[in-house]
């Protein structure tokens, strides 16, 4: 089927011709650009035109670091997600355990500690009184710790006695006995749950992939395991996975995925793999993630390396040796740098072109960001933790080292790749936030006043730029996506207002139709 939209405004994305008028789309591919009259001296009898004065019309938007699956399943469990006090989320929990089956376990995400009236972190005796006989597991925000309660640690058989696992913490307390809070070693607990089925985890994603297309995301990068994957190429054998997914694994699932044929760069235009997945450091708000410096208020912590210098680079060689580049999560301004130094080391053993990845990179020294340009690394950074990490950031790095954190302009003005992503379920994806935050780097409250930092705000079409260009060549798809040109797949997002002043317009915008593969969805 043949479609023009005609008489609107259109963002490119290629630098040289950034904007048109009108486009031809065919086949789920753009045909054309250019002026109305250029596309409708194309139109034919059988083509559909559309005439959309008033609008926006993009690149179709990408996630480029999501837990799909993962956000799919939250959508069904206890929501602790922007709760004001512990006891609030005692209530949420109390509620759930109430309508559950004897004896299964009460799992739910999303409480923040620093938000809360409390100002305290919680422990097992703040649910064992509501929940004595069902196992409870609460992750935090960040994703990085956990909440437990005893009947949770019981099964786990995690006692006074259990060895805490390298790169991990169970907190203990005066007694030595565990606090009911594990950070960074969750399998300790989590290895205990039962496993999703492998149709409740399709059924997850396709509620999580309904959400995202709503929000005008066409595409995600998903950071997830072998089982996930699998999971989508049902789906899509079935004709239900409608998102572009390109999926990144862990190292565990290496050999495995390669034996079913699961290599770098294999699959389709909807589901293909190419990274090899590693975590540095753990999260800000866990005060995990691996600083150079200790945390304000906590002499002698400096975070936690989730690997050792040799560790990170036998699993980077790894991921070279199969033809396969690496993205590794890396917050802390330690991290970062011990991430790039994996790099450097690994591409003196296997040269070649790599489309390697740092993702966060919420704190990084002038150093290294001239190191991430040298070498080419993208910074894969997520705008929508700014609005909730400003305040902890200060209180847990202290405002002179915040000078450097969330430098997006820096990395920009650097000639650094940088894409964005949200991380969900850590944070929303609706991009619309990512491009708020990346503006005016203030939260939900307009706070702090003129923004946190303002000189590392970026323009509209910078953040456009964030979510499109960048995306699609880490994922190795530039010569299909990430800019409106012939030849290219037909996904775009059209947005209800031209942005002719993008710094109103952002502030009332919404997403009105979401185009992939030239059909509307």
């Amino acid at each position: 089927m043949k479609r023009a939209i005609v008489s609107t405004k259109i963002y490119t994305g290629v630098p040289d011709a950034p904007f048109a008028e009108a486009l031809l789309m065919e086949d789920g591919l753009i045909t054309a650009v250019g002026t109305t009259k250029e596309i409708m001296s194309r139109v034919t009898p059988d083509t559909t035109v559309s005439s959309m004065s008033g609008h926006l019309v993009v690149p179709g938007l990408v996630d480029a670091h999501s837990h799909l699956a993962s956000y799919g399943l939250t959508l069904t469990r206890v929501n602790l997600v922007g709760l004001p006090s512990l006891s609030a989320c005692r209530k949420a929990i109390a509620e759930a355990v109430a309508q559950a089956e004897p004896g299964t376990w009460i799992i739910g995400r999303g409480w923040n500690h620093h938000f809360w009236e409390e100002q305290r972190e919680p422990t097992r005796a703040d649910l064992d009184d509501i929940s004595p006989d069902h196992p409870v597991v609460m992750t935090r925000a960040c994703g990085h710790l956990i909440w437990v309660n005893q009947k949770a640690l019981d099964v786990a058989a995690v006692t006074k006695e259990t060895v805490t696992p390298e790169g991990g913490q169970i907190d203990r307390d005066e007694n030595g006995l565990p606090t009911g809070i594990v950070r960074e070693c969750l399998e300790v607990i989590r290895d205990h749950i039962p496993p999703v089925t492998h149709e409740e985890r399709k059924a997850a994603i396709l509620e999580a992939q309904e959400r995202t297309l709503a929000y005008g995301l066409t595409g995600t990068h998903v950071c997830e395991e072998l089982v996930d994957y699998l999971a989508y190429a049902e789906l899509e054998k079935e004709g239900k996975l409608t998102l572009r997914v390109c999926h990144l694994l862990p190292p565990e699932d290496l050999e495995k995925a390669d034996a079913l044929g699961i290599t770098a760069g294999s699959g389709s235009d909807h589901l293909w793999h190419t990274h090899v997945k590693l975590f540095m450091d753990g999260s800000l708000g866990a005060e995990t993630a691996w600083m150079f410096d200790d945390y304000e208020g906590s002499p002698g912590c400096c975070g936690l390396a989730c690997l050792t210098t040799e560790e990170l680079n036998t699993q980077i060689e790894l991921a070279y040796k199969t033809g396969r580049s690496v993205a590794i999560h890396a917050i802390g301004d330690r991290a970062v740098s011990a991430a790039l130094d994996g790099f450097a080391a690994m591409r003196q053993k296997y040269p070649g072109t790599r489309r390697d990845r740092v993702e966060h990179v919420q704190r990084v020294t002038d150093e290294d960001l001239n190191r991430f340009k040298e070498m080419d690394v993208t910074a894969s950074v997520q705008p929508g933790f700014l609005p909730t990490d400003w305040k902890t950031a200060e209180a847990k790095w202290g405002l002179p080292r915040c000078r450097q954190a969330y430098t997006w302009k820096r990395i920009q003005e650097t000639g650094i790749r940088m894409q964005f992503g949200s991380d969900v379920p850590v944070e929303s994806n609706d991009p619309m936030i990512g491009i708020r935050a990346a503006m005016f780097r203030t939260d939900a409250q307009d706070k702090p006043t003129g923004g946190w930092f303002p000189e590392e705000a970026l323009t509209f079409w910078e953040a456009i730029d964030g979510y499109t260009r960048t995306a699609a060549w880490t994922a190795g798809v530039e010569e299909k996506s990430g800019t409106i040109e012939a030849g290219k797949w037909a996904d775009l997002t059209i947005f209800d207002d031209a942005f002719d002043e993008p710094e109103k317009s952002v502030l009332k915008a919404s997403v009105v139709k979401t185009i992939v593969g030239g059909n509307e969805v």
